[in-house]
């Protein structure tokens, strides 16, 4: 009885076969197949939207908190009643 190929052959081609199972190609189209879409409620665009009309002024910020440690930060009143009894009309 003759044996045509020997095991390191057969281990080889056995190996070449799931090389290109594995291949980079293979890999790369199965995570973008993998990749999930996702998608925003209405709710969630509007809270994105506010957060980013939200920013904040940074030197004004820095400003303030110079004033309010110097003790030269002054509190109008007036002007935070006025404010208050504007934003309550416009409701």
């Amino acid at each position: 009885m003759k044996i045509e190929r020997s095991y390191g052959e057969y281990s080889s081609d056995l190996y070449q076969q799931k090389r290109s199972v594995d291949s980079p190609a293979t890999q790369e189209s199965q995570k973008t197949a993998s990749n999930p879409s996702v998608k925003l409620s209405e709710t969630a665009k509007k809270i994105r939207s506010n957060q980013e009309a939200n920013q904040v002024n940074v030197d004004k910020v820095a400003a303030i908190k110079k004033a309010i440690q110097e003790g030269t930060y002054q509190v109008s009143p007036k002007e935070i009643a006025d404010s208050m009894w504007q934003h309550m009309k416009d409701q």
